[in-house]
């Protein structure tokens, strides 16, 4: 498999045996992307049963709501399906929605079948077709201290000491 950028968008092309063709899958266009992950949550955002579990936002950049239904979370590109989230979970235009990392999803439909490491980890967010939409790594996470793009779903990624569970980036993580 290759991987070739086309005007930011991530194009991937599976070439034949012969070198002669490719079959290409077309990028994703979600509005939706990662926006801030909290990898080692020990005493920030509890969810809604007091728990303080690893977390996962996504931000809409739309100016509509849109249904995640059948959008997937994985931290293993090799499992792009491994959290798929349920119909009706949406997240309203030009805001974001938390994920709970915790490995417990039958606590509800925002919570993950995955956790979290704080060394050398990924998340991946892939599309109701399977396309990959976006993904963020990192190699080394301190306990409340998360990773978060600034501006809200658009911007670089830069840690955030003070993590905004849900709340506008660039008013805790700098603008």
């Amino acid at each position: 498999m290759t991987s070739t950028t086309f005007s930011g968008i991530r194009l991937l092309c599976l070439t034949l045996l012969t070198g002669l063709a490719a079959s290409c899958v077309s990028p994703s266009t979600s509005p939706v992307r990662l926006n801030e992950v909290l990898p080692s949550n020990s005493n920030n955002c509890p969810d809604e049963v007091g728990e303080r579990n690893d977390w996962v936002e996504l931000y809409n950049t739309s100016d509509d709501s849109i249904d995640l239904g059948g959008y997937s979370l994985t931290d293993d590109t090799a499992s792009p399906r491994k959290s798929v989230i349920a119909s009706g979970v949406t997240i309203e235009a030009r805001s974001a929605l938390l994920f709970w990392a915790d490995g417990t999803s039958d606590q509800g439909t925002t919570h993950l079948t995955f956790k979290l490491k704080s060394k050398a980890e990924e998340v991946v967010l892939y599309d109701t077709e399977s396309r990959q939409v976006d993904l963020f790594r990192w190699t080394d996470a301190y306990s409340d201290i998360s990773f978060a793009r600034v501006p809200d779903g658009t911007g670089e990624w830069v840690r955030c000491a003070k993590p905004t569970c849900g709340d506008v980036n660039s008013t805790a993580c700098g603008s």
